[in-house]
């Protein structure tokens, strides 16, 4: 089989020739840096014909956008400064009802970002984003289908979208989004309801323009243990989530519902919102719940992806990443379809040559227990 019919046969729940390898973040998501790099290149080239790829998706309008609408030029500020091996970038919206802003920081040689002021720091804040007008974004997907033809029989496209909780939870940041859900939880599902409705016409606008394929969702972690109950839970994500997962089905797209840490408590609402697959099924300490114990709970048809801890490839030795692959196949793959894949990847530069090595001998490790 190529990666594209392996792919999509284990989506459809039914047997392919071996066991998927997915090198997860490194198939598009760091797409902007990682080709930068000897050592990384070096994994990429090694995983060419070996892995294969559910490269990460979103389309580039040409109109400024907040969160999921198009709003005018005029109205965002962007100040960007350097300290020492630091980038700091603050953004600022004029909003019918004030200004709001937060502060980025990015360090040198590792890519990603911090937070470290978001945009609403108090309830008012948050009134102003819901008074922004809403003009729908609507931006051209030509770029799935090139993308579609570029990856060919090597993998398939994969969207990546948040859900309302996520794109709520990113206003504020965790911990005050908890303050505020307990003292003002009305506010709270206000501003799902606001998300809510611009992901809907998001996703729906994609789907009638033929961008049907595999879709992550991002954001039902928010709500699981220890920081709210499986009943909170099922207020916060489930009939959102739900809703969005329908849409897609309705168009025939398939969606992977992304959640890390301890979700063995909320299985029985991923089974209910509908979905077709979830990542990464971490084992303890970090998670909660094994491969086998996830697919008891789970339906034979929906597809399991996980669950090799990231560090592993850092601090492991190749024997233990042998058989942390071994064991992840082992009880994933039984009654039911699962695809091999890390529950994050490396993002610091220049990488490790340990790493690196590791990363190898997983590719070569899922290859060789792999077989079905």
């Amino acid at each position: 089989m190529t990666s594209r019919e392996r792919l999509l046969k284990t989506l459809q729940g039914e047997k392919p020739d071996r066991i998927g390898v997915s090198l997860y973040e490194f198939d598009g998501l760091y797409d902007s840096w990682i080709h930068n790099h000897p050592e990384y290149e070096a994994i990429l080239k090694y995983a060419e014909g070996k892995t294969d790829r559910f490269y990460f998706w979103s389309p580039i309008g040409d109109k400024p956008v907040l969160f999921l609408g198009e709003v005018t030029p005029d109205i965002i500020h962007v100040n960007t400064w350097r300290e020492g091996v630091s980038t700091f970038t603050k953004t600022t919206i004029k909003t019918p009802k004030g200004e709001i802003f937060n502060l980025v920081r990015q360090d040198d040689n590792v890519h990603t970002g911090w937070e470290l002021e978001e945009f609403c720091k108090s309830e008012t804040d948050a009134e102003k984003i819901i008074s922004l007008p809403y003009i729908p974004y609507q931006p051209p997907v030509d770029s799935f289908f090139e993308l579609d033809k570029k990856l060919g029989e090597t993998g398939i496209v994969m969207g990546d979208f948040p859900d309302a909780l996520c794109l709520t939870v990113g206003i504020f940041g965790f911990s005050r989004f908890l303050m505020i859900y307990t003292d003002n939880p009305s506010l709270v599902f206000r501003l799902l309801d606001f998300f809510q409705e611009r992901i809907l016409d998001y996703a729906r606008h994609l789907l009638e323009n033929g961008a049907v394929t595999l879709y992550r969702i991002v954001g039902p972690e928010y709500a699981t243990p220890p920081y709210l109950s499986p009943a909170t839970f099922d207020k916060l994500v489930t009939p959102y989530d739900r809703e969005l997962i329908a849409l897609f089905h309705k168009y025939g797209a398939r969606v992977r519902v992304h959640a890390h840490g301890k979700i063995r408590k909320v299985l029985a609402s991923f089974l209910e919102m509908g979905i077709d697959a979830t990542d990464p099924l971490e084992p303890p300490p970090d998670g909660d719940v094994t491969l086998a114990e996830a697919r008891k709970v789970l339906d034979n048809k929906i597809t399991l992806f996980g669950n090799i801890e990231e560090r592993l490839f850092e601090i492991g030795t190749k024997n233990d990443v042998k058989e942390a692959v071994r064991k992840a196949i082992e009880e994933g793959a039984t009654n039911g379809p699962f695809v091999l894949c890390p529950t994050a990847m490396p993002l610091t530069t220049p990488l490790d040559k340990k790493i690196q090595e590791n990363v190898i001998h997983y590719i070569d490790c899922g290859l060789k227990y792999g077989k079905i």
